[in-house]
């Protein structure tokens, strides 16, 4: 009997070398992170932590206490170990075990800039090329098919000419698209409109008319987003190979502009987030804006609830490895016997609610001492 098992179980071998390779295969080839993914995060230390969070359209990933991370193009595994990371090295929990799924998938999606009819995101469809965005984004007669900038979310950046697939057909320069690609189209050089690009509400072709001005071209663009970093917007003029760095919060007096030129509004390098919680009516993340205060920012989370304790809202603040603690009276705020507190990215404000007790006359006034303040503060800006 043994020797038939002997015999007949030569061919298990290779069975399980098989079975082993195929799952370290399927390991390597783990989903990775797109933008617009949500993901479940659990962290067993602290259950605050631990929810579904989603990765916003530049693939970051805000989490309270360690910041802002580049999700896009990591493996749920791979998000987990640096999460894990930072939560260790910030000394926020010893020994943490965290764990990262993908609960939901994000519509693949590729954005089309510059010189089209229809600029804006489009549905990535299987198979797609540079040829399939373009149709949809449809190019104006002004557009400069020569010089197409492709980026990918691994922030690489590629020129392509496209004239040179439509007259040879060469597919090098028609290449298949990704998730998450941001395809800009330039404007023929000396062309009669204004370019207006990157973190603006409308970014694309502004109609040049006489006395227009950098300032009116944002604006007729929209006006920047809040992400937007208004300190190193670029000015490249049609007749020159230079561009000017243009810092809008030290600009003395108006640019005017000519035909052909193009304005970039570029993001800044990383958004930045505040973390409010406690009492006010939308508790969470919200965008952090250079000079943002105490009250603009309490404002921006909807405002607070009536029976928030404003007389002691904190500020928690990183500092290295150590945490400052920063407690504001937003009442001698709204009186103007205290300065408004100026927040830093990363800040996370609470906001204390009371403890449940019996009631009295003296609650029902204090409410409206609170309502009364906040309105007059809110009012003042």
């Amino acid at each position: 009997m043994q020797a038939i098992l002997k015999r007949d179980a030569w061919w298990l071998m290779p069975m399980a070398v098989w079975l082993t390779l195929a799952l370290s295969i399927a390991e390597g080839q783990e989903q990775k992170i797109l933008p617009g993914d949500s993901l479940k995060i659990t962290v067993q230390q602290d259950a605050s932590l631990s929810r579904v969070y989603q990765v916003d359209d530049w693939g970051n990933l805000p989490m309270p206490l360690i910041g802002v991370i580049k999700a896009a193009g990591l493996t749920p595994k791979e998000l987990a170990e640096e999460i894990a990371r930072r939560l260790r090295e910030g000394d926020f929990l010893r020994n943490p075990q965290v764990k990262v799924e993908i609960v939901e998938r994000s519509q693949q999606k590729v954005s089309v800039g510059g010189a089209v009819r229809k600029a804006g995101e489009f549905p990535l469809q299987p198979g797609w090329r540079l040829s399939d965005a373009l149709r949809e984004a449809d190019p104006s007669s002004v557009a400069d098919l020569s010089a197409i900038r492709l980026e990918r979310l691994d922030g690489t950046i590629r020129t392509i000419n496209f004239l040179r697939f439509q007259q040879e057909g060469d597919q090098n320069e028609n290449p298949e698209l990704q998730p998450g690609d941001r395809i800009f189209v330039p404007l023929q050089p000396g062309g009669r409109n204004v370019m207006v690009l990157g973190a603006v509400q409308k970014p694309g072709v502004v109609p040049y008319e006489q006395g227009l001005t950098l300032l009116g071209a944002i604006g007729k663009a929209g006006g920047t987003l809040p992400e937007a970093d208004t300190t190193q917007i670029t000015l490249k003029r049609a007749d020159t190979a230079t561009t000017q760095t243009i810092n809008l919060t030290t600009l003395q007096g108006d640019i005017p502009l000519q035909p052909g030129d193009q304005i970039t509004v570029p993001y800044r390098a990383v958004r930045q987030f505040i973390l409010i919680r406690g009492g006010v009516r939308r508790p969470g993340l919200i965008n952090y804006v250079e000079g943002m205060t105490l009250t603009q920012a309490i404002e921006a989370a909807g405002g607070p609830l009536p029976e928030a304790k404003l007389e002691r809202v904190t500020i928690q603040r990183p500092s290295g490895k150590k945490t400052q603690r920063i407690v504001v009276n937003l009442l001698q705020v709204a009186q103007g016997t205290r300065a408004d507190e100026t927040l830093q990215a990363g800040d996370t404000i609470d906001v204390p609610m009371p403890r449940r007790r019996s009631g009295s006359l003296e609650e029902p006034l204090r409410i409206v001492w609170l309502l009364l303040s906040i309105y007059f503060l809110v009012a003042r800006r």
